[in-house]
């Protein structure tokens, strides 16, 4: 089974792992490199709460191997169908901040649409009630247009939109929202420049261009909430045409303290394998990536306490790799490694 890292390249992992946090609290994780057991009332931080769709044969979802497939094949929401991607099950512990990142496709459109697909974040999303979602439950929403031959990302409070871009072609976006009453410091890279995202604002960032910046969260003047990080949804419900989702990452964004030391030694290691030293580590969540974003089969066996023995299944080309793995708590973490 061949999997995918969910940033194209090896070089964009290294530079992103460290720059939104690599110890914060993951909510939310998901590259489809399985297609089965993604839905769950209760959800893990790789799993959807609800996936709804209100016309199933005319508009539908399918998890496929590496992506979530889209499609929708008649435009009136009322008939057409609307289909709802959710984490309405409130993430915990509740977020002040959140960076939610997706990695994206428009594949087809049959006929253009203004806001073909929003994303929200809020709280108190109703899986049942399907009507269009009022601000009182809203921090945020961006959305994607379909044109004739491409799409853009609109920040729905600025009304600013990304440039334009082709029908197949993968973006990155990258949304910051800020709830906490101190502005929230970050990096999009780890030798971009730092960013700050000011209370009650978010920012909004397509491949590394700014959407919109400082935009103002609260649309129509709702009332402040503690919780209003808490869920989020993607519905697809104007337009016709398909789009792919192929990774979804959602964090608090914020870097704490690692309790123990990890590392890999020999660094540079030989193409036969190497050890992973370290406190709490989740054996069989460890992951070796090549810079084509493809995991490389493996073992990873126990030597001592703390102490793995990381052994590819075929010999390793020279280059540069990323060892991921999950510590004790569950987050995933990384670590970059020298290839012979």
């Amino acid at each position: 089974m061949q999997n995918f890292y969910p940033f194209p390249s090896l070089l964009a992992v290294l530079l992103l792992i460290p720059a939104i946090g690599r110890t914060q609290v993951v909510y939310f994780h998901q590259d489809f490199s399985e297609t089965a057991s993604l839905v769950n009332p209760q959800p893990d931080t790789g799993q959807f709460s609800h996936v709804i769709l209100t016309a199933p044969t005319l508009s539908y979802h399918k998890f496929r191997k590496g992506y979530m497939e889209l499609v929708r094949t008649r435009q009136d929401s009322a008939t057409g169908g609307i289909i709802r991607a959710l984490r309405a099950t409130p993430f915990t512990p509740g977020p002040e901040t959140l960076v939610v990142r997706l990695r994206l496709s428009v594949e087809s459109i049959g006929e253009a649409a203004q806001n073909a697909v929003y994303f929200y974040v809020g709280e108190d999303f109703n899986p049942v009630n399907n009507s269009f979602p009022g601000n009182a439950l809203m921090f945020g929403k961006c959305s994607v247009s379909f044109l004739e031959n491409a799409f853009v990302i609109k920040d729905l409070e600025t009304l600013l939109t990304s440039k334009s871009y082709p029908v197949k072609a993968i973006v990155t976006l990258t949304w910051v929202l800020n709830n906490s009453v101190t502005p929230f410091s970050y990096r999009l890279t780890d030798t971009g420049p730092e960013e700050t995202a000011g209370p009650g604002t978010y920012d909004l960032w397509v491949d590394g261009e700014p959407v919109g910046k400082g935009s103002k969260a609260y649309p129509g003047n709702s009332a402040y909430s503690p919780t209003k990080l808490s869920n989020f949804e993607i519905r697809f419900r104007n337009g016709i045409g398909g789009m792919r989702i192929d990774d979804i990452f959602i964090s608090d964004g914020k870097p704490r303290p690692q309790a123990h030391e990890v590392f890999v030694f020999p660094n540079p290691a030989t193409a036969d394998g190497m050890v992973l030293s370290g406190v709490g580590i989740n054996a069989t969540s460890v992951r070796l990536i090549d810079t084509g974003g493809r995991a490389t089969p493996l073992l990873a066996i126990p030597e001592l306490p703390g102490r793995l023995k990381v052994l590819p299944f075929r010999s390793l080309a020279s280059g540069i790799y990323l060892l991921q793995y999950e510590d004790q708590a569950g987050e995933v973490n990384a670590v970059k490694v020298l290839i012979k």
